[in-house]
């Protein structure tokens, strides 16, 4: 009995996460309309949209940092896309799991044809990635390539809310 109750104090300390108890985000399968569909429901909010893959390892890198963010800016909807294909759906719950992101809005590319998905939400975007836009409340948007730090956010933050 000891034995047990040190085991299990010992995987939780650790981090490890019994199969099955891991909480799995709700991903919404993004195809042709999502796009507007995705603004229309955030109407009169700031939203930042981060584009990612389980490929990039910046993207993954950076993914503790959008989970201190979530914490940290309640006034702004922060929305997750993988650009990944749905039949990576598992992958992409293990990571957004181990990030603390479930609990965020997530998408994931569920169509064939990528690039009418990245026209759709933006014709000067061409797949580079980790792509972030941030979207004021009337949803005029400005997009970012690359990495961006803590302070980079902030920054953009205190804009897009005042």
């Amino acid at each position: 009995m000891l034995l047990r109750k040190v085991l299990i104090i010992f995987l939780l300390k650790t981090g490890f996460v019994i199969p099955g108890q891991a909480e799995e985000a709700a991903l919404r399968h993004f195809t042709s309309g999502s796009y507007q569909q995705m603004l229309q429901n955030h109407t009169d909010k700031p939203v930042m949209l981060s584009i990612w893959s389980t490929t990039c390892s910046t993207c993954l890198e950076k993914m503790p940092l959008l989970s201190e963010l979530r914490s940290n800016q309640p006034d702004v909807s922060i929305i997750l896309l993988s650009v990944d294909d749905a039949a990576d759906e598992e992958q992409v719950q293990a990571i957004l799991s181990e990030n603390g992101l479930t609990d965020l809005e997530n998408w994931i590319f569920a169509d064939e044809n990528a690039q009418r998905l990245r026209h759709e939400i933006d014709p000067l975007w061409f797949g580079e990635l980790p792509r972030t836009y941030f979207l004021n409340n009337d949803h005029e948007r400005e997009g970012i390539s690359g990495a961006l730090s803590s302070e980079d956010y902030q920054s953009i933050f205190k804009i897009l809310v005042n």
